[in-house]
């Protein structure tokens, strides 16, 4: 009787520590899709360009484009029309550009730490060829 009821016992402990773990293992589970942040939401740059066209690049990219006369083209030539951007580390910036004055290149640096301290915020902007590029976070 008293073997009988120490193996009671022990299939009662066991049950409880076997479920004591599968609720620890679901309630973890659960925190960690809670907590974790969007998998799909990757910081990114928007360019546009040309006649209302746009190429999206994520900040985790390293690449560099260029936009000549409104259109991407393959390299940089230094020919009139030509933007070049360059995206790496989370940054991007206009590397160069043909631009009478020069001002889009000198905005600096655009990335998520930069935003807030920018005069165009989220924006580089090349007026006199029409070419942008807006730092647009992780949202769709």
């Amino acid at each position: 009787m008293m073997e009988q009821k120490t193996t009671e016992n022990r299939r009662v402990k066991n049950l409880l520590l076997l479920g004591g773990a599968v609720l620890f293992v679901a309630l973890s589970v659960v925190l960690l899709l809670v907590l974790r942040p969007d998998a799909g939401a990757r910081d990114r740059f928007v360019i546009r360009y040309g006649n209302e066209q746009s190429l999206t690049v994520f900040a985790d990219e390293t690449r560099t484009v260029v936009i000549r006369n409104g259109a991407i083209a393959e390299e940089a030539t230094g020919e009139s029309g030509e933007n070049v951007i360059r995206i790496e580390d989370g940054k991007a910036w206009m590397q160069t550009a043909t631009c009478p004055h020069h001002e889009c290149v000198r905005q600096g640096v655009l990335s998520a730490e930069t935003v807030g301290t920018r005069p165009l915020g989220t924006w580089i902007v090349c007026a006199p060829h029409g070419v942008s590029v807006e730092y647009a976070g992780g949202a769709e």
